[in-house]
């Protein structure tokens, strides 16, 4: 009530719900003076009506203040508005629900109620128990009816003597009061003047008899009634045979009786009063729970919009700082004069963290606007270097798709990658999709790959790099460079070819001069006319033959590098196969000891084996050879098997006297050599050998300098640790 009151005066609604009060009490007064029992209940009806309705008028207005408020936000849609009438219902709901309930429940029971109070067997026991008290009086009006009768008529036979003596007169009706168990026979004059009475009678006038008495009196009627405010039945009977003389006897009823009757006869007529009206004493319960269930769903629509408002304001608020912020604007906040109104502790903290957030925001912002200029600056200056590297460069998203190509790259490529922005590579250039596919297939952080572009009937070499920008093992793009190698390729041909022809040329023209001169020998001796010195001819000759012979074996070992035929790779047991080839040369070389210092059961790889006994038998025939051309007491050639977990290396080593360190670098070039009649293709072979079996091959002198050291390294298969022991990497 208190809060009702105050919200009122609040809002200056008190002259609109005093009217309104008195507006509604009118129409209910003018309702309900309709029905019957109004009139014996007024009072109490008008004054709990009056308090419904001062009541509900303050919640109507309280209401429709709130509710103008809240149809105004529609309008204007206020942020907060869906939350508003959430709560809204929600609490309408919570006072309808049990109170509607209630109500139909207490109708039910109040119907229930009064159907069981005017029931047939009810109003049946109520109605005999009025007949059994109107027989009861019956009764006593019958027996007076008959004293009366009787009475009169004895005075009016003997109505000559009586009326001349008046004592007599007393004694007879004093004699006829006691025999008759009367109370008073009383004879008086149509004035009231007693005429004559029984020995109880003390009035002198009876001026209390009504006029009505008298009137039926002498129309001959006998009148039997109680007498008002007594426990007496009284009987009025008019005298015939006297001048102006009415007969009055009166007879005492028991009092209880009387009253029994009285309240009888009070309840009954109540009772069928209201059984009259129960339809309507009905409609009025009704109607009281239709106010009270008014009232109750107002002053929850009333404590929810406040509770709303008390809600949505400050969530409004929020919500109109996040569209604000939404939009850009980071220089907005929720003033301290919005957080000090916020009744709710919760949704300040969250005003609060919510303005924190804004300046974080704001800072970060700014943050981020330096890194991007910073990236910007750097991006730029990228470009600037790109621009100026002769590589072709092209930065790739995670999705290998371009996103930064250089200059550079479209020129070497001849396209124009500028304009393939978000494109796949593949699709662009579509050369790439091998380098691609190996990088997808292998996951390496680096794949590198020669690769061949033929393009309006030309032929592009590139040497190409990609490389994985990773961050926490996150892929972030990739780096794609390539160079074009297709003039230094030419180059590289031409100037080995050149240097080839250079060292044919050379090896060739060194047994030309012996045979040349040698002719020329064999021409003088023909021309001259002396005999022939037959030794000095075969001499001549012989060298021919030798010179030749080296010429022929020059060219079968530069046709035999030419043609070195592809390897037929297969899964073989290497250890087994350069094990047997080196068993029948142990005894085969002359103060020389060849050796295997350990022994594996199996290295499987993917190779050729007579490629391998070729390459390996080129390697112990170059130790033999620089062991024997240095005369070396005590030679060895010490083999050693290593396995790592991906490969096996193969360590061939001698104690000659090695190789000069300017020549380390040079030794595997096609006809180098350090040796007398050689033609400097042997490692060459050898070298090709091991690159074709995906190997590589390592020249180094010992650091004792008394010999060299060959390292051999192939890849194993997958099977590659199938029956094999491991070897100590520290070895």
């Amino acid at each position: 009530m208190y809060f009702l009151i105050i919200n009122i005066f609040k809002q200056k609604l008190y002259p609109l719900s005093l009217i309104l009060s008195f507006l509604l009490l009118l129409l209910l007064h003018s309702f309900l003076r309709s029905f019957d029992f109004v009139d014996n209940y007024f009072n109490i009806y008008l004054l709990v009506l009056f308090f419904i309705t001062i009541m509900l008028s303050v919640c109507f207005c309280i209401f429709f203040k709130n509710i103008s408020v809240f149809f105004n936000d529609i309008k204007s849609k206020k942020a907060g508005l869906e939350l508003q009438k959430k709560i809204l219902f929600t609490f309408s709901i919570i006072a309808l629900t049990p109170t509607i309930i209630i109500a139909l429940f207490a109708v039910f029971i109040f119907d229930t109620t009064l159907n069981g109070w005017f029931n047939k067997k009810i109003s049946t026991a109520i109605t005999q128990s009025v007949e059994v008290a109107n027989k009861y009086l019956l009764e006593h009006q019958n027996a007076m009816r008959g004293d009366i009768l009787e009475l009169a008529n004895v005075l009016n036979v003997n109505a000559n003597i009586l009326s001349s003596d008046k004592q007599k007169f007393n004694k007879y009706l004093n004699n006829y009061t006691l025999k008759h168990d009367l109370s008073e026979a009383v004879i008086i004059d149509s004035i009231g003047n007693v005429l004559a009475s029984s020995g109880f009678v003390f009035e002198y006038t009876y001026t209390e008899i009504s006029q009505n008495y008298y009137n039926k009196s002498n129309q001959g009627e006998i009148i039997i009634a109680k007498e008002d405010d007594s426990n007496k039945m009284r009987a009025f009977l008019k005298l015939s045979q006297y001048i102006d003389a009415y007969l009055l006897i009166t007879r005492f009823v028991d009092e209880k009786v009387l009253n029994a009757i009285e309240s009888t006869s009070i309840a009954v007529s109540d009772y069928q009063s209201i059984e009259l009206d129960q339809f309507d004493f009905k409609i009025s319960f009704v109607l009281l729970f239709i106010l009270l269930t008014t009232f109750i769903l107002l002053i929850a629509m009333v404590i929810g919009l406040n509770i709303a408002n008390k809600l949505v304001g400050p969530i409004g608020s929020l919500i109109g700082a996040a569209e604000e912020v939404g939009s850009g604007n980071l220089n907005y906040k929720i003033t301290n004069q919005v957080l000090n109104n916020i009744n709710i502790n919760e949704l300040k903290i969250l005003g609060q963290a919510f303005n924190k957030m804004i300046l974080d925001l704001k800072t970060n912002r700014l943050d981020l606007e330096l890194a991007n200029d910073q990236l910007d600056k750097r991006r730029k200056f990228s470009e600037s270097v790109l621009s100026g590297v002769y590589s072709g460069v092209i930065g790739l998203d995670k999705d290998l798709k371009i996103n930064l190509p250089n200059l550079t790259a479209s020129k070497i490529l001849n396209i124009s990658i500028e304009n393939s922005y978000g494109k796949p590579l593949i699709e662009v250039v579509p050369e790439f999709s091998d380098l691609i596919k190996h990088l997808l297939k292998t996951r390496d952080d680096v794949v590198e790959d020669k690769i061949q572009i033929i393009k309006d009937d030309k032929i592009l070499n590139l040497i190409t790099r990609i490389v994985v920008q990773k961050s926490d093992d996150l892929i972030l793009g990739y780096v794609l460079t390539f160079d074009d190698i297709t003039s230094l390729i030419a180059a590289q041909k031409m100037g080995a070819w050149s240097d080839i022809a250079r060292r044919i040329a050379h090896e060739i023209k060194n047994p030309l001069t012996p045979i040349r001169l040698a002719s020329e020998r064999l021409i003088n001796l023909l021309n001259s006319n002396k005999n022939l010195d037959k030794k000095k001819f075969e001499q001549s000759l012989n060298m021919i033959n030798r010179q030749v012979d080296d010429i022929h074996h020059l060219v079968n070992e530069f046709s035999s590098f030419a043609r070195m035929p592809s390897p037929k790779l297969k899964i073989i047991n290497i250890t087994k196969v350069i094990n047997e080839y080196i068993t029948p040369l142990v005894t085969s070389f002359d103060n020389i000891t060849i050796t295997v210092d350990n022994i594996i059961p199996s290295a499987l790889i993917m190779g050729d084996d007579k490629q391998i006994r070729q390459a390996i038998s080129n390697l112990i025939k170059n130790s033999y050879e620089n062991l024997s051309m240095n005369k070396i007491k005590d030679g060895k050639v010490s083999i050693f098997y290593k396995i790592n977990k991906d490969s096996v290396s193969i360590s061939i080593h001698d104690n000659g006297t090695g190789i000069n360190s300017s020549d380390v670098s040079k030794i595997i070039d096609p006809y180098f050599t350090t040796k007398k009649n050689n033609s400097g293709l042997g490692l060459s072979i050898t070298k090709k050998i091991i690159d074709d079996h995906n190997g590589s091959i390592l020249i180094k002198n010992l650091k004792s300098d008394d010999g060299i050291d060959i390292l051999l390294k192939f890849p194993l298969t997958k099977d590659k640790y199938k029956n094999m022991s491991f070897v100590d990497d520290k070895k």
